[in-house]
């Protein structure tokens, strides 16, 4: 009789199984829940990116592997990099505006599991294409990964998840502060405001984001 292992060690199955629970963002006074889908969506510039860019940072740091879908070419590693992202633990899928391949490439993420967080960047694509989206296709998505340390992230401009996503946020900036005088000025920090569109996480939540240009 052949001998039979198990493909992961009982130490990093128990591991795992510790990371189900809940991903915590203290400077932004937001936690999101593993094993479930959560979405940001707002116009350019209102933080959304920053925003997972601070989960996706938090997580390579402490050594997990997470898979970013870009679906439209909007993802900036530079800034990515400034965030504290560590790209020997990030996977990242291009896809070159096809909204197709996109959500197949998701597909594969999610049924591969393991990853500590999939992000699906729909920033970039039409609005009228993402409306078009059957609503199976975030059911699939919650169904898989379910009871998995898999947190699964969506960005877009508006929101697309429906009543798939167990939590959604809404974002919106509210002022921003320049340096400088004259015809050019450089932002230094820009403030913003979002809030659960489900639940109640109590009043909406502020954040402020500074600009470090000193590595640049």
């Amino acid at each position: 009789m052949p001998h039979l292992s198990l493909v992961k060690t009982l130490s990093h199955l128990q591991q795992e199984q510790r990371h189900i629970d809940e991903i915590r963002l203290e400077a932004h006074g937001l936690t999101l829940m593993r094993g479930s889908i959560a979405e940001f969506a707002g116009p350019a510039s209102t933080g959304k990116t920053s925003l997972v860019l601070s989960v996706m940072a938090q997580l390579t740091t402490e050594g997990e592997i997470c898979a970013l879908v870009d679906s439209a070419g909007s993802f900036d590693p530079v800034s990515a990099k400034l965030a504290g992202v560590e790209f020997e633990n990030l996977l990242w899928v291009r896809c070159g505006g096809e909204l197709e391949k996109a959500f197949l490439a998701a597909d594969y993420l999610v049924q591969a599991k393991g990853f500590g967080c999939v992000w699906l960047n729909l920033n970039g694509l039409p609005q009228n294409k993402l409306r078009l989206v059957p609503r199976t296709y975030w059911y699939r998505y919650r169904s898989r990964i379910k009871e998995t340390p898999t947190l699964f992230l969506v960005t877009a401009e508006e929101h697309v998840t429906g009543s798939a996503s167990q939590q959604s946020f809404q974002l919106e900036r509210e002022d921003a502060r320049w340096s400088g005088t004259g015809r050019f000025k450089l932002l230094r920090e820009f403030h913003l405001k979002f809030h659960s569109r489900k639940g109640y996480f109590g009043p909406p939540q502020r954040t402020r984001i500074e600009m470090d240009y000193s590595d640049v």
